[in-house]
């Protein structure tokens, strides 16, 4: 359908500048043919057709300009010397032409500015490097008309390129893992930060993976240094399935993406940097906590632990995996408000200490709810406690009014709990406590989250895939 509009757009484009001519031959013919002066708003649609139809629809307008200028002396009984008539035409051309050119560029300027703006957006909105990169490499490869792009990154120790990102490139091309820089002339070339191009990588002997580019189809490519400064972090490749020289144009672009691949990259490495402080503080401080009572030392990584597993069984994003491991290490952080002998006998609370145990969630939302990044873990803080039947506390929520974080928190912690030693009693096998849970199910804890906690654990068997058909 949008086809069909476009075509429709340019037959009704091309009649109006039809006439616009025709208006124009009439004009200079009431006015004296070919010597008049509105013989020069033949311009006017030419510049229009170069502007609306390209190069073709300038060209177009130009020699049906000339034509029917040169219709003008006849149209008045006169002759026009043959000089003048190609000198015009020549003009018309020239201006048609020239200008469709300069629109064209225009263009491709405005397409250019457009995406780098995408990148730019794209480095702004996100602090995970990798879905930044795969946004430039995709970009790259829609700008140049290319195959496929990759960003290799150097290791630490310098030594090697390691895949960081890719579109367009098969898996099989992919597995061959590191690049170590030894091996590779080309790159040793790129990264000492000459630009290179080659025009057929199946004979250039610069190139380290010649025949699995055969097989993947790549022929000509471009690598480029990512460098920021003094810092220099990788390569940037782009390919092409034909013999391909790459223009002034398309290098511009790539180095203009390569800049954004190095902001993304430092402001990704200095994002990972403030979290892995953030993890370590908030891991200290929850070990700080349970060193009161022996008997849950180490149960916040525990949980920690069986909450991620949990985690990835259902295939949660990489945002709620972070939530998770938050809130599973914080969960029990409300209890730095208890006395030190009431956390060792957890078991035996007089009222004043049940009160408080019950209000560790609240204390610990008090403690955390300063510290903005940790403000998607608070549910799962405030309600690890809640129970499917809606007995448990602080709220009393029940069913899928609990935030499904914290259902899947419980799930973990109790288990922890079931499984670990206190003085009450010792702590249960894999196989009781997995019985334990499959009890509580549909009582204190969501009886899906149950199941796949149970999947995670080995008790009861993943289903299988579903057979495809045959074909």
């Amino acid at each position: 359908m949008k086809r069909i509009w476009l075509h429709r757009g340019a037959i009704s484009t091309g009649l109006g500048i039809g006439l616009a001519l025709v208006l124009v031959t009439w004009l200079a013919y009431l006015d004296g043919g070919s010597g008049s002066s509105y013989i020069h708003f033949y311009y006017i649609p030419i510049v229009a057709a170069s502007y609306l139809l390209g190069d073709v629809g300038g060209i177009v307008a130009a020699f049906a300009a000339a034509s029917l200028a040169g219709l003008l002396p006849t149209l008045a009984g006169a002759r026009e010397a043959a000089k003048d008539m190609i000198v015009r035409g020549v003009l018309f051309y020239f201006i048609g032409l020239m200008t469709a050119r300069l629109f064209t560029k225009l263009q491709e300027r405005r397409e250019d500015a457009a995406s780098l703006l995408e990148v730019s957006r794209s480095v702004n909105a996100s602090l995970r490097a990798s879905e930044v990169l795969r946004t430039i490499a995709e970009t790259a490869v829609s700008i140049t008309a290319a195959k496929a792009c990759s960003i290799r990154l150097l290791n630490r120790e310098g030594e090697e390129l390691t895949p960081a990102a890719s579109y367009g490139l098969s898996l099989d091309y992919l597995a061959k893992g590191p690049l170590r820089l030894a091996d590779s002339p080309l790159d040793q070339e790129v990264l000492a930060g000459r630009p290179v191009a080659v025009l057929d990588v199946t004979k250039d002997p610069r190139f380290r993976y010649r025949e699995e580019a055969r097989a993947e189809g790549i022929v000509s490519v471009l690598c480029l240094r990512l460098s920021r400064g003094d810092q220099v972090f990788g390569v940037l490749r782009v390919y092409a399935a034909s013999r391909h020289q790459w223009s002034r144009r398309e290098r511009r672009l790539l180095q203009a993406f390569s800049e954004q691949a190095c902001i993304a990259i430092q402001n990704a490495r200095l994002h990972e940097d403030l979290r892995r402080n953030y993890w370590e503080t908030v891991n200290a401080l929850a070990r700080a906590i349970e060193a009161k009572d022996p008997h849950t030392l180490g149960h916040s990584e525990r949980v920690t632990d069986y909450a991620l597993q949990l985690g990835r069984e259902l295939e949660l994003s990489a945002d709620e995996m972070e939530t998770l491991r938050f809130a599973a290490t914080l969960h029990d952080i409300g209890k730095i408000g208890m006395a030190d002998e009431s956390v060792s006998r957890v078991r035996h609370l007089d009222m004043s200490d049940e009160v408080t145990l019950r209000m560790h969630p609240l204390i610990g939302i008090a403690i955390l709810q300063p510290v903005e990044f940790l403000a998607p873990a608070l549910g799962a803080v405030r309600h690890h406690h809640e129970r499917w039947d809606g007995k448990g506390y602080p709220q009393g929520l029940a069913g899928e009014d609990i935030p499904f974080l914290a259902r899947l928190l419980a799930v973990t912690n109790v288990y922890d709990i079931l499984r670990t030693d206190s003085p009450a009693r010792p702590g249960m096998s894999v196989q009781e406590a997995a019985e334990s849970l499959r009890r509580s199910a549909g009582k204190e804890l969501d009886p899906r989250l149950t199941e796949a906690f149970l999947r995670v654990l080995g008790v009861i068997p993943r289903p299988k895939p579903a057979a495809e058909p045959p074909s």
